[in-house]
């Protein structure tokens, strides 16, 4: 018969695993107090031990999430493991996403505690984030390809050799070759829009971020815009304190409002003056709340439903355009770390809410 190691060997290992592990490791009581923690957790808290055994552990955490972490203690206290994701900070520590597992610790068959073990599983979820982001891209560069650049290519096929039947002289041929022209020029600008897109995504030639005030640029982007704006009857009202920053590329954000503004005078309502009001408020020290508001003609928000930031998706045939505009913005956006929502009402007006680092 096979001997079991002693006692003693057994507990030399799991203090070697306990110390030594990557994973923040806490065993609690009942209440949540800390009655042992490993390196790795006072390293996150920046801690010695002294000052972090005989704590809550919940003292650690932001307000928002004590309730989560306390319910699956309690879960973890009626003998079961419990597991489940988490994106949040631990002490002074910046936030990361986490892979959490409370496991019951039996004696006698009863649990006197429960281990917690916390996996850093953020590059794990950036790069899944990543892949969901290619995978959207995919589907519609997909429906690029099968809708707008295949009807004008064959189109244009078509046209070619209807030009071989046509006398170059007879009024045909010139109408054929008018029709020719449209649809190369049509592939021609799906291409470069494709460029466009694929440049952004791949972050190719994209300056490093800076400082940007936003003020400024969007004074810039106003002052660019400011005959448009007032052969279109109308006026913006921009409310950004002198001093506020974002951490952006610089061009990229005068794209941003420019689509956006050119989107409000274009979509405009008739009957009433163009109002366009753009403002930035800080979220404390995450960065700034955006929001560009006009009272334009505005349109179905639960009906255009995710296709509101879509490619070449239009919610206003009476107008021309190619439904760019607020695909790059949201693209600007993301890329550099924020992100965009709106809100809408027939009749009433369009509001755009950015957030930016």
């Amino acid at each position: 018969m096979a001997s079991h190691p002693p006692i003693a060997a057994n507990e030399v290992r799991f203090r070697s695993l306990f110390e030594n592990s990557p994973e923040l490791i806490l065993y609690q009581n009942h209440e949540g107090v800390i009655l042992d923690a490993n390196p790795a957790f006072l390293d996150v808290v920046a801690l010695p031990k002294e000052l972090v055994l005989g704590r809550v552990y919940y003292e650690f955490l932001p307000p928002a999430v004590q309730p989560l972490f306390k319910q699956k203690l309690q879960e973890a206290f009626t003998g079961r493991t419990v597991r489940f994701d988490m994106h949040t900070s631990q002490g002074s520590s910046e936030a990361r996403h986490w892979d959490v597992v409370k496991v019951p610790l039996r004696e006698n068959g009863e649990v006197v505690g429960v281990h917690m073990i916390a996996r850093d599983v953020t590059e794990k979820t950036k790069n899944q984030e990543e892949i969901f982001a290619q995978n959207q891209d995919l589907q519609q560069f997909t429906y690029i390809v099968s809708h707008n650049l295949r009807a004008p290519l064959a189109n244009a096929l078509g046209l070619v050799e209807l030009l071989g039947t046509e006398a170059p002289g007879s009024p045909y041929f010139a109408d054929t070759h008018a029709h020719l022209q449209q649809n190369l020029q049509q592939l021609d600008r799906v291409l470069r829009d494709m460029n466009t897109i694929l440049t952004i995504r791949d972050k190719q030639n994209l300056e490093p971020p800076e400082a940007v005030p936003l003020a400024e640029v969007v004074q810039q982007v106003v002052g660019s815009m400011a005959d448009v704006v007032e052969q279109a009857g109308g006026t913006v009202q921009v409310s950004i304190a002198a001093e506020a920053r974002v951490r952006a590329n610089r061009a990229y954000l005068h794209s941003i409002f420019l689509n956006l503004l050119t989107n409000a005078i274009k979509y405009r309502a008739e009957g009433r003056p163009l109002r366009v009001r753009i403002t930035a408020e800080p979220e404390g020290e995450a960065g700034q709340r955006i929001t560009v508001a006009d009272n334009g003609s505005g349109f179905d928000v639960e009906r255009a439903g995710a296709d509101v930031f879509r490619l070449y998706k239009r919610f206003h045939p009476n107008h021309p355009g190619r439904g760019m505009g607020l695909y790059l913005v949201k693209t600007h956006v993301e890329s550099m770390g924020g992100n965009i929502t709106v809100h809408s009402q027939v009749n009433e007006g369009t509001r755009f809410s950015i957030f930016l680092p």
